[in-house]
């Protein structure tokens, strides 16, 4: 299997299309939360591709931002804020 490494541009390009997919998605679902966002942009992706709106490449390299934002991972714990109790 050839080695997929995306391009800058391609990056940047992700970037926007899970910006744009996160926007649509925090406007009609009221209960985000990780498995949410990741199945929306599965949908997503999968309807863009059918459709020709993204190229195979453009969706490997969304997937991959998706991996590396998506994981628990990245949690950040968040001290209690008193200003908000």
């Amino acid at each position: 299997m050839e080695a997929f490494a995306p391009t800058t541009s391609e990056r940047v390009d992700a970037i926007e299309q899970f910006l744009q997919q996160l926007v649509v998605l925090l406007e009609v679902e009221p209960d985000i939360n990780r498995e949410t966002v990741s199945a929306w942009i599965a949908i997503c992706s999968a309807s863009a591709m059918a459709h020709g709106a993204l190229t195979p490449r453009q969706t490997k390299t969304l997937e991959g931002l998706c991996r590396r934002v998506l994981t628990p991972a990245v949690d950040v714990i968040r001290p209690a804020d008193a200003r908000w109790s």
